[in-house]
């Protein structure tokens, strides 16, 4: 990929409105760097039990039907992978699949005409986990080099592709129900750390009666019914986090 491409694509990355005008860049861009197929998965938490899932896509049909039919996703070595790990993983260099499942998936992938590819995994801020990857139809020497030499690149694509998906879909825009104040947040962080609302009246140098009443503002702006579903969703959006700058 050259650096006029690159430089391209980041300016039309910044320009697009919609997941078609993505969709369209991608595919675009994807074939520039001699790509056949793309996807990208995001998982965005919405409590800790439960998901949205968000995809741009490119693969066969076929394959994503069989794919998420079969429930792949629970055992696909690629995605067991990625999330452990923040730089992009060329297929061929996972090594020996270690269970019977994962061997079954990635050789199906190849009879679906996956047959080489390269993933870069997405980890955002408040729990979300994604992968994007882009594939080759065949698996010669040629196509090797070619992922290998798309390894610099792919990093800086997701980066600014997940930054637009983010911004299209207003991922990143926080809801003003959610804007606690530096006190909630720091009542919530107390209350997370097992304190009491006595005991954190005493680090707060505080009556017990104003810590209850954070609590309670806390609450009705999360919409949950006590404290221990109010730290589960502020820390689930991102609202408290250990040893806060």
């Amino acid at each position: 990929m050259k650096l006029s491409d690159f430089n391209e694509l980041v300016f039309q990355f910044a320009q697009a409105e919609t997941t078609e005008d993505i969709t369209r860049l991608c595919v675009t861009h994807c074939a520039k760097m001699g790509f056949d197929n793309f996807i990208y998965a995001l998982r965005v938490p919405t409590s800790f039990a439960e998901a949205r899932i968000i995809t741009i896509k490119g693969y066969p049909d076929s394959w994503l039907t069989h794919y998420f039919e079969n429930a792949y996703y629970l055992d696909d070595p690629v995605i067991m992978h990625c999330k452990k790990h923040l730089i992009p993983i060329q297929w061929q260099d996972l090594g020996p699949v270690s269970t019977e499942m994962g061997e079954r998936i990635m050789n199906e992938a190849t009879e679906f005409g996956l047959k080489g590819g390269i993933s870069m995994p997405v980890h955002g801020p408040t729990g979300e986990f994604g992968i994007f990857s882009m594939t080759l139809n065949e698996q010669k020497k040629m196509h090797l080099e070619l992922i290998q030499q798309a390894s610099p690149y792919i990093h800086l694509f997701a980066a600014y592709l997940h930054e637009t998906v983010q911004r299209v879909l207003s991922l990143d825009v926080p809801d003003k129900k959610l804007l606690l104040t530096a006190r909630e947040k720091e009542c919530l962080r107390w209350t997370a750390d097992g304190k009491t609302s006595w005991e954190i009246s005493q680090l707060l140098n505080t009556s017990e009666r104003t810590i209850n009443f954070h609590l309670t503002n806390s609450m009705s702006k999360l919409d949950v019914n006590n404290r221990q579903h109010a730290v589960a969703k502020a820390v689930l959006q991102g609202i408290i986090n250990p040893n806060p700058f």
